[in-house]
Formats: structure tokens, sequence, C-alpha cells
């Protein structure tokens, strides 16, 4: 609870500058998470957004969690490639 409040707090003083930087950062990222293949998306937004297991996603989907690690790894490099192509 203590830690929920002190960052509520932060959150509360971010300078305009901090927001601009948050806002273009979150962009980036919902871009680079567009510019994935759909079943990359899907399995990185699960695990990272939706706070699913590899195995919950894999278990959904019915396919190996080999299968799901391999492909949100993948998702990763790619997001990461387009990030530093757009600086």
């Amino acid at each position: 609870m203590r830690a929920t409040v002190l960052s509520m707090t932060r959150f509360l003083f971010l300078s305009p500058c901090e927001v601009y930087e948050r806002k273009v950062t979150a962009q980036e990222l919902h871009a680079a998470l567009d510019a994935l293949p759909n079943k990359q998306g899907r399995r990185v937004y699960a695990h990272y957004i939706l706070g699913m297991s590899k195995t919950e996603i894999a278990r959904t989907e019915g396919v190996s969690e080999k299968n799901v690690r391999q492909s949100i790894n993948r998702a990763l490099r790619s997001m990461e490639i387009f990030l530093k192509n757009r600086l």
C-alpha cells in the first residue's frame, strides 16, 4: 500500500516534459506492437499487458509453451529493431 501511495504521489508531480516523454514512449511502443504479426502481437499483449504467463497463453491457444516463448522472443527482437530504426 505504501509503495502505491508513493508512486501515486510521484505521478501527481510529473513535469510537463515528463508527461510528454511518457506519452511519446507509449506511442512508440504501441506502434512497435502494431507492427508485429497478429499472433506475435496478441502474445506480447497477453503476456506483458494482461499479465498472462506463457503457459497460460499456450494452454489458451492449444500450443506448446515453447512455441509461445519463442514467438514472444522473436516479437521482442522485432520491436527492438523497429524502435531503433525510428530514432
